[in-house]
C-alpha cells in the first residue's frame, strides 16, 4: 500500500527531509511491488520505463495483428460473394470453372472459419497486452514524483537544511559566547558583592574614628593640651616630688593616676 505524508505535517526542514526519505523509498517499493505482481520477475525501480516501453510495444503489436487479421477476415465474403456471382477470381479477376469457383468458395468458407477462432486468440492477447500497459501506464504519477523528489525535492530540503545547520552553529556559538560573558558577569558580581560586607565594616570604623576623634580633640581642648601656662612633665613630676617630701602620698597617688591616663 503506497503511504504519502503531506508536507504540511512537517513542521522543520529536519523533520520535512525525514518525511521526503520516508515518501520516496514508499514510492519506490509500491512500484517494484506492482512491477515484480505483474512481470512476475523481480525488477528494480530504474527499470519502470524500460519495461513500460516493452510493454507498450507489445500492445502495439498484438493490437496490429489483430486489425490484420480482422482486415483479412472482412474480405473472405465478399470474396465468396465476388465469385459466385461473377464466376471469377476476385484477385485477378481470371474466369472460374465450375469446379474452380467451388474449391475457391470452399476454401474461403474454411479460411473465414479459422480466421473466427484465430480472431478470438488475438482479440485476448490483444487485451491481455492493452490491460497489462494500462496498468504499469497508472503508476507513471507515482513514478514522476519518485523521480522529482529523488532529483528536486530532496536536494532542495537537504541544501535548506544545511544552510539552516551552519545558521544555527553560528547562532550556537554566539550563544555559547553570551553564556560565557554572563557567567563572568555574575562571577564579577559576586566578588563585589562579598566587598560590601567588608566596605560597610570599614565605613563603620571610619566613622567610630571620626567619632573618637571628635571626643578627643574636645578632650584636649578642655584640658588645654598645647595651649599657654600648661606645665611641662619635668615641672609636674618636680611638683609631686614635693608634695611626695610633705607626705601627700594620696594626692600624688591620684595625680600619678592622671598624668596616665592623659599621656
Amino acid at each position: 500500500m503506497l503511504v504519502s505524508i503531506p508536507v504540511s505535517e512537517c513542521s522543520d526542514t529536519e523533520r520535512y527531509h525525514t518525511c521526503l526519505i520516508f515518501q520516496i523509498t514508499s514510492r519506490k517499493r509500491f512500484i517494484e511491488s506492482k512491477l515484480q505482481s505483474l512481470d512476475r520477475q523481480s525488477l528494480s525501480i530504474d527499470s519502470y520505463l524500460k519495461v513500460l516501453e516493452t510493454t507498450r510495444e507489445k500492445r502495439d503489436v498484438q493490437k496490429s495483428k489483430y486489425n490484420i487479421a480482422d482486415g483479412m477476415r472482412q474480405m473472405f465474403d465478399p470474396f465468396e460473394r465476388v465469385a459466385r456471382a461473377h464466376h471469377v477470381c476476385p484477385c485477378c479477376e481470371r474466369p472460374f470453372s465450375a469446379e474452380e469457383e467451388d474449391e475457391f468458395v470452399k476454401k474461403q468458407q474454411v479460411k473465414a472459419a479459422s480466421s473466427a477462432e484465430h480472431m478470438k486468440v488475438l482479440a485476448v492477447d490483444s487485451s491481455n497486452a492493452d490491460s497489462h500497459f494500462q496498468q504499469l501506464d497508472k503508476l507513471r504519477m507515482v513514478y514522476e514524483e519518485y523521480v522529482k523528489i529523488g532529483k528536486e525535492t530532496i536536494p532542495n530540503a537537504e541544501k535548506d537544511l544545511h544552510e539552516l545547520t551552519q545558521e544555527l552553529d553560528l547562532k550556537s556559538q554566539a550563544l555559547d559566547d553570551v553564556i560565557g560573558v554572563l557567567a563572568q558577569v555574575k562571577a564579577d558580581k559576586e566578588s563585589i558583592e562579598a566587598l560590601v560586607q567588608p566596605v560597610e565594616t570599614a565605613d563603620r570604623f571610619f566613622q567610630e574614628i571620626q567619632t573618637w576623634q571628635k571626643q578627643v580633640d574636645d578632650l584636649e581642648e578642655k584640658l588645654d593640651v598645647g595651649g599657654q601656662g600648661v606645665k611641662t612633665m619635668e615641672e609636674i613630676q618636680s611638683e609631686l616630688n614635693t608634695l611626695q617630701s610633705t607626705n601627700h602620698i594620696d594626692y600624688v597617688a591620684f595625680a600619678s593616676t592622671f598624668i596616665l591616663q592623659i599621656m
